[in-house]
């Protein structure tokens, strides 16, 4: 199973789940022509072989920490995957990443405002040793984000309770088996599946939450995964987040202060892929002055139950 490869057909069952991770067998099997049996058997092995999960993920809009920042990390004296494994068991540093060159770590973190960024920033991360240096930038607005394709490893993590006792424990259940029954829920927090079928369904329509099928990145035929900083002529950055958000290959586009004033991840088939990509792509973008290219070596840690739900996913 660990080797798995998707093909056609799981494909489009995966696009099935993506719009609604709770869709039954049966109506997906009626939309796509085949049997019930062999829509079950084929999310068993999606599941199985760490391709696809399905899962709930929390909408930053709806939480009370819901500033997301970038975090970049310089090194000195000690390893990078040593600093990135002490960082990332800080609260408030979200995905941690190992990067190729210099800086050495990215860090997406989730505060509740400009005091929590810098009580992060100077009394947790620059005490860890090893940290050399520290640049941060805020997003202002997250134009696009692509949230069904993230890293399915022991680098997941899901996260910290929010508010509601309840909600937090249903959510918690959806993370790990998003298509688990809102009976089978009742039973393992001893109450009633109408009780939870209410909450789900005011969960989803308030738009708190999403659930449905994410996949590895690295399962579905990328394997480069990168992150790109671009600085823009002020006058133009419109431009530039339109030109960006229509690109496929694109992930994330979000506005961010600081002199850099883009900040987008792409994932690539390969590197020459990615040098296309970067070539017909992000120094085609109007009024690009400057773009940093990082490419992902590691994820020491991944919140993929955090997202922004700006756009529906292709």
């Amino acid at each position: 199973m660990e080797n798995h490869r998707p093909d056609g057909l799981d494909f489009d069952i995966i696009r099935q789940l993506r719009e609604d991770g709770r869709r039954p067998a049966k109506t997906i099997a009626l939309a796509l022509g085949i049997t019930e049996a062999t829509v079950t058997s084929r999310i068993n092995a999606l599941s199985e072989a760490n391709v696809m999960r399905v899962m709930a993920q929390r909408n930053v809009a709806h939480l009370k920490t819901r500033l997301f920042c970038f975090i970049r990390v310089w090194i000195r004296g000690r390893s990078a995957q040593d600093v990135a494994t002490d960082i990332a068991a800080v609260a408030g540093a979200g995905s941690v990443m190992l990067m190729m060159g210099s800086p050495e770590i990215h860090i997406t973190a989730l505060v509740e405002d400009n005091d929590g960024l810098l009580a992060l920033l100077q009394e947790h991360i620059a005490q860890v040793e090893g940290v050399a240096r520290l640049d941060a930038c805020v997003t202002l607005k997250a134009y696009k984000y692509r949230y069904d394709v993230v890293v399915l490893s022991s680098a997941l993590s899901l996260g910290e309770p929010q508010g509601d006792p309840l909600d937090d424990a249903i959510i918690h259940q959806l993370q790990l088996d998003g298509r688990i029954s809102n009976r089978e829920i009742g039973r393992v927090l001893d109450v009633s599946a109408s009780t939870i079928r209410e909450r789900v369904n005011r969960m989803l329509t308030n738009r708190q939450i999403h659930i449905g099928a994410v996949c590895d990145y690295r399962k579905i035929g990328f394997e480069i995964a990168a992150m790109a900083y671009l600085q823009v002529e002020p006058a133009r950055i419109k431009q530039a987040l339109k030109h960006l958000m229509e690109r496929k290959e694109i992930g994330q586009v979000s506005a961010i202060s600081g002199s850099s004033n883009i900040y987008v991840i792409l994932a690539a088939r390969s590197l020459e892929d990615l040098f296309s990509m970067v070539r017909l792509t992000l120094e085609t973008t109007p009024g690009v002055i400057e773009s940093t290219v990082s490419l992902v070596t590691q994820s020491i840690k991944h919140r993929a139950d955090l997202i922004s739900l700006v756009e529906s996913p292709d």
